[in-house]
Order: C-alpha cells, then sequence, then structure tokens
C-alpha cells in the first residue's frame, strides 16, 4: 500500500512547480525582446582615400561643388535612411560621412593623382541626423574601377562616442573578384546592398536608395 504524501513533499513539489513557473514567465519576455533587437551593420574597411583633410564644401550634396560652375557628371542617387540602435531607438545628431569615387573612378584624395578627374564632383559629404535618426544624401551612383566593384564609404560617429565605418554596394551588381566581399563574411554583400529605383520628378535617370544603419 503506498504511503499518502508527505505534506512538505507537496509543498516542495510545488514551490519547485513555481520557481519554474516563474523563471519561464521572466524568461520568455527576454527571449521575446532579445529576438527584436536588430542585427548591427557588419563594418569594412575604410580604404587608403579616406579624406586627409575635410575639403571646405563638405555638405550632403556631392554633385555641386561650391564655386565651381559645372554640376558633377554621373547618374543622381539620392540616399537616405535612418541611424538607429539595436533596439529600434533612432539616433539623432549622429554624424554620417560619405564618400566616393567621381564618374571616372578618381577619388578627390592626395593619393589619388589619376586623371581624368571631375572637379565637379564633391567626392565627400556629411549629414547630421534629425530627430527621428534620418539622414540624406544627393550623389552619384557608384562606379567601378580598377580592382572594386562601385561601393561608397560610410562612416558613422554617434553623440555618445560610438562609430562605425563600412560600405555600401548596389543590390545586382556583380561581385566577382572584388577583394573587400571576397574577405568578407557570408552574406556581407547582401546586408551591406541597396535597391535603387527611378527618382520621378528629378533629374533625368535619377535613381534613390534606402541604406538603414544599425548601431
Amino acid at each position: 500500500m503506498r504511503a499518502p504524501d508527505r505534506p512538505d513533499s507537496i509543498c516542495g513539489q510545488s514551490r519547485r512547480r513555481f520557481t519554474f513557473a516563474l523563471a519561464a514567465a521572466v524568461a520568455l519576455p527576454c527571449l521575446a525582446r532579445a529576438a527584436d533587437y536588430l542585427a548591427p551593420t557588419p563594418p569594412q574597411t575604410e580604404g587608403p582615400f579616406y579624406p586627409k583633410s575635410v575639403p571646405a564644401d563638405h555638405d550632403s550634396d556631392l554633385t555641386q561643388v561650391t564655386g565651381y560652375a559645372t554640376p558633377a557628371q554621373g547618374t543622381r542617387l539620392y540616399l537616405s535612411g535612418r541611424v538607429l540602435s539595436r533596439d529600434g531607438t533612432p539616433l539623432a545628431g549622429t554624424t554620417v560621412e560619405l564618400w566616393q569615387c567621381d564618374a571616372f573612378g578618381r577619388y578627390h584624395h592626395v593619393g589619388d593623382n589619376s586623371q581624368p578627374r571631375d572637379d565637379g564632383f564633391q567626392g565627400y559629404g556629411v549629414a547630421v541626423t534629425d530627430g527621428e535618426g534620418r539622414y540624406a544624401f544627393k550623389t552619384i551612383r557608384p562606379v567601378a574601377y580598377s580592382g572594386r566593384m562601385p561601393h561608397l564609404h560610410v562612416k558613422v560617429r554617434t553623440a555618445n562616442g560610438a562609430a562605425l565605418t563600412t560600405q555600401i554596394y548596389v543590390k545586382g551588381d556583380a561581385t566577382a573578384d572584388d577583394p573587400v566581399i571576397a574577405s568578407s563574411p557570408g552574406g556581407t554583400f547582401e546586408r551591406l546592398s541597396i535597391v535603387l529605383t527611378p527618382v520621378a520628378g528629378r533629374e533625368a535617370g535619377a535613381l534613390a536608395g534606402v541604406f538603414d544603419i544599425v548601431l
């Protein structure tokens, strides 16, 4: 005949069940919150052509240099996006730097003296995010040059000191033989690529792309 349960045993089992239930109740929301976190934007090399000194004209429109009458050559690109923390909070007051080569594949940098060169292209610009973490640039669609596929360079600095340097690519461009992509973890190109779409009411052939940056 089975001995009756001892009261202290029953209480012990109840306490254990309560403890497990409480732990699960605490853990599930935490796991849900962790799953909701955004993946940080992958970093990439700065490259050799980050400006050694900031040019006098370094606004967010790279297609027109102050004091130079002829605008930049190349297809206009309107790039915009947001800078966010991993929990989705917009990071206002963040500095976003953008630099790239001109339509001839030349960087406007003391280390690149090749010709021809488009003096109507600014080459480097800065935007600061608004209260919603938004930034915007007017530039040109990136072009390929020897050894590299088309890309934009970006450096981000937040008000609290967080920083990221990376590159932006165009979805659909060929990645073959690009050394930076080849040395990057799998899936990096997809995560750093933007889709370009035609823009109505702008310059002929103008394109737009959106790239959100997560720190």
